[in-house]
């Protein structure tokens, strides 16, 4: 958790308070550990965090009262520097056969003021630059980067989360830059192109950002971030330890050396890594497996800005090669680990059936006039595995969720019907693209509809969730002639919307746009709430007297 209202940015800070799990309390509880609580005004012990949350004006309030006491400017170290020096040499030790005595350390701390959104806070770099003594001047100029924010390694055990970027230092008065990490070391003496004699040792390179405010890029899988506030300390810390690295010069080998050429990774090799991945967060934490479901288009959508960020180049083109991926993962989890996909909440193709308070029900010509009695409302949902990732929050509105695979059934366009004589709600919920632009044309009577669309976007961006269309839009050729011309080019699915923003952030959305288009009937809540028992609606004095009467009854009789 963040300890600092200067660690948030606006649009986080309503995020962070909308989305409390006790909304009852008092909003200056979800505060108590913060540096900056006791500038909380008395009123905000007796508000409640949902109320809060309702009112943009309140938030406002809680923002300056915040805001009131300074940043912290300097960050303390909770260490002495000589002895996490000590211990992160120690550390790659255990892993890598390295020259300790040659090995090079640097700690350092920065400070990150952003003047746009008001965000500033502290972080600190550990890197490490250690020779390897198991490798020799076959191996010059080799460098393992092993990548880690906040002691967690990078997705790919390497540079994953410092590629892009613009890396500046300066070498003997002449300005350098790089875009990325390996591409800084290089520049520095790590590379197999120049000659042996200008190579540095084999190395192993150790790079760890410490920060209370890392901006993920990409997708949900967390695999990059924003590295310019970060990006100048890092490139003073590595090069400095870089260049005292000894090169081969005058050691009197040849400038000449064989070149390893490795094959290209594959989109198998890319989905491999993620499932592993996978497989170490749902063995440390099984509730992920419910929490952080993913479709197998989800996972896709994981994959891809890490394939793009290393300039995979599909054989045919994105949308074959998600085919390609999405088939794969059923057969990768039994040969590696022995498992289901579901064992991993990678969740397959959904249902053609209606899920309704914890049970399904197939729809067909038997049963949709009863299925269609269910649920305060009613959505229908083209996408695949979409409508498992909605289960516990349907449930919690008493949502009936309707899957069709794809196009409508004539089964299924009887229950939207029959829906309708009921005189509940039912939307249909569908991917921006040509196909989604369609199915909804295809039921009997105009049906409304959901989404998704570009003004799906902007929802989420005004309700506190950054995105943006270039985040979620892809290029694809569509299988059908539309007259929409952005859609002739992109779409935008439902699975890269809840890949960013979580099947919560969806939800809300969905559900918005659900009482908007409810109105202004609303939403008819009889059939899903029960009548209670008699017992219940009595006054509480009688209650009492009938609980002293069982009470003395049990006392005065023992059974035989």
């Amino acid at each position: 958790m963040k300890e600092s209202a200067w660690n948030f940015k606006c649009g986080e800070f309503k995020s962070y308070i909308q989305n409390q799990a006790d909304t009852s309390i008092p909003v200056a509880e979800i505060f108590e550990t913060w540096r900056e609580s006791q500038c909380l005004r008395k009123k905000f012990k007796e508000i409640t965090v949902k109320e809060a949350a309702d009112n943009p004006q309140l938030i406002n309030e809680l923002w300056e009262d915040l805001h009131k006491m300074s940043a912290e400017s300097k960050y303390k170290l909770p260490y002495k520097k000589e002895d996490r020096q000590a211990e992160l040499i120690e550390n790659l030790a255990e892993n890598y056969h390295i020259n300790k005595t040659r090995t090079q350390v640097k700690i350092l701390t920065g400070h990150h003021k952003n003047e746009d959104t008001g965000q500033e806070f502290n972080y600190t770099i550990e890197a490490v630059v250690a020779p390897r003594e198991d490798k020799g001047v076959e191996s010059a100029g080799e460098v393992e980067i092993v990548g880690n924010v906040n002691s967690t390694p990078a997705i790919d055990g390497g540079e994953g989360y410092f590629y892009g970027g613009n890396y500046n230092w300066e070498r003997k008065g002449q300005r350098m830059n790089a875009w990325s990490v390996h591409q800084l070391l290089s520049e520095c003496g790590f590379n197999t192109t120049e000659s042996i004699t200008k190579r540095r040792a084999p190395s192993v390179v150790f790079l760890n950002l410490k920060t209370p405010c890392p901006d993920w890029l990409g997708s949900a899988g967390k695999t990059k971030i924003d590295v310019k506030p970060y990006q100048h300390d890092i490139a003073i810390a590595l090069s400095t330890l870089a260049y005292k690295i000894p090169s081969y010069h005058g050691k009197g080998h040849r400038a000449t050396i064989q070149y390893y050429n490795s094959r290209e990774k594959s989109a198998q090799d890319y989905l491999d890594v993620f499932l592993r991945k996978r497989f170490q967060e749902i063995r440390a934490n099984p509730s992920l497996k419910t929490k952080d479901r993913i479709t197998q288009r989800g996972v896709w959508y994981r994959i891809r800005p890490i394939m793009v960020a290393d300039g995979f180049q599909p054989k045919k083109n994105w949308s074959t090669t998600a085919v390609y991926i999405a088939g794969l993962i059923k057969i990768r989890c039994k040969e590696l680990f022995r498992l289901t996909r579901e064992d991993l909440g990678i969740i397959a193709s959904s249902r053609a059936t209606m899920y309704y308070m914890g049970n399904h029900y197939p729809v067909n010509i038997d049963n949709f006039q009863e299925l269609a009695r269910n649920g305060v409302a009613v959505i229908v949902i083209e996408k695949e595995g979409i409508a498992d990732l909605f289960y516990e929050f349907a449930d919690k509105y008493g949502v009936a969720l309707v899957h069709t695979q794809g196009r409508f059934t004539e089964d299924g366009k009887e229950l939207i019907e029959a829906v309708k004589e009921y005189w509940s709600f039912i939307g249909i919920l569908v991917d921006f693209d040509a196909v989604g632009n369609e199915i909804p044309k295809a039921t009997k009577s105009k049906t409304p509809i959901i989404g998704i669309n570009k003004g799906t976007i902007s929802w989420l961006q005004q309700n506190g969730y950054e995105i943006t269309i270039p985040d979620v839009e892809e290029e694809y050729t569509p299988s059908i002639r539309t007259n929409d011309p952005y859609l002739r080019r992109y779409r935008i699915e439902l699975d890269s919307v809840a890949q960013k923003v979580g099947a919560e952030g969806l939800w809300k959305y969905v559900m918005d746009r659900v009482k908007e288009l409810a109105a202004p009937d609303g939403l008819d809540y009889r059939n899903v709430i029960g009548r209670p028992s008699a017992e219940v609606l009595y006054p509480a004095v009688i209650n009492e007297f009938l609980s002293y009467l069982v009470r003395h009854t049990n006392h005065t009789t023992n059974a035989e």
